[in-house]
């Protein structure tokens, strides 16, 4: 059984890949603070100091790097800061240590998770992501790369924050293509089965909205009784958005819908 090591394994995406993963594979996560499934096995360490690196390393086969560090989605809202600045230390220097450990350990295969639609990326913390995909493609370690759109979870974290406002401005013709992570964590599992395959296909929801229908949506299963204040974005501001928002041609979908993922899940 080969063994697959997972970086960022505690989160919403990394539990979705731990379940599927278990059975086929022996499932190894790096984490600054193991869990308690003991199915898995666990490694304490910290991609931005290093600690653990080597040892979760050992013996691996794959590793999936979906570990990241965005201040703005574990608050849940955007500060100033936000679009001056962001952390370096996982993004950047955890995947460079990851890479430079992986090669040493002989590991045949990294996928890095990635964002859709960061090639001319306007926020400082999708330029960490672009700067961690380019690591990776000039690194040592046969790879693939796995873009992805919102998550549904980020969403509703985004959303229920923004509803604690008086009035909620809202860019309404904004374009969405939300997703859940189990569909992408099967998409990953599959990516994981064929091996090394470069630049993978975006993978992203199985429906487009607008920031407005999404946010109905979410005010109506929510229960939420909040006040809205619609704008339209410019139409030069609103294609923007779409190339960092929508998959292309040639992507893959899944089939969990924004609203029925919001009716099985309680509130972020």
């Amino acid at each position: 059984m080969d063994t697959v090591l997972i970086t960022g394994g505690t989160g919403h995406l990394g539990r979705d890949l731990v379940a599927r993963l278990k059975g086929s594979y022996r499932v190894r996560v790096l984490a600054r603070s193991p869990g308690s499934d003991p199915d898995v096995e666990w490694v304490r360490g910290d991609l931005a100091t290093g600690e653990g690196i080597a040892d979760a390393l050992a013996g691996s086969q794959t590793v999936i790097h979906a570990a990241t560090l965005s201040p703005a989605a574990r608050r849940g809202y955007f500060v100033p800061k936000d679009f001056w600045s962001s952390p370096t230390e996982v993004d950047r220097e955890g995947t460079a240590r990851l890479l430079e450990g992986a090669a040493a350990a002989g590991v045949s295969h990294i996928v890095y998770v990635s964002i859709v639609g960061i090639d001319r990326p306007r926020v400082p913390y999708l330029r960490r992501k672009l700067e961690a995909e380019n690591l990776v493609r000039s690194g040592p370690v046969p790879w693939s790369i796995a873009r992805a759109t919102q998550f549904h979870w980020l969403m509703d974290r985004l959303l229920g924050r923004m509803a604690r406002l008086p009035v909620v401005p809202l860019p309404s013709n904004l374009p969405l293509e939300p997703v859940d992570t189990t569909d992408f964590a099967d998409y990953l599992v599959q990516c994981v089965r064929n091996g090394p395959g470069g630049r993978l296909a975006d993978f992203g929801g199985p429906e487009v909205l607008t920031l407005a229908e999404a946010f109905d949506q979410w005010r109506q299963i929510r229960a939420q009784r909040i006040r809205t204040l619609p704008f339209p974005l410019p139409r030069a501001v609103r294609d923007a958005a779409a190339a960092m928002s929508l998959t292309g041609p040639g992507s893959r979908r899944g089939i969990v819908t924004w609203s029925d993922w919001l009716r099985s899940h309680d509130p972020e």
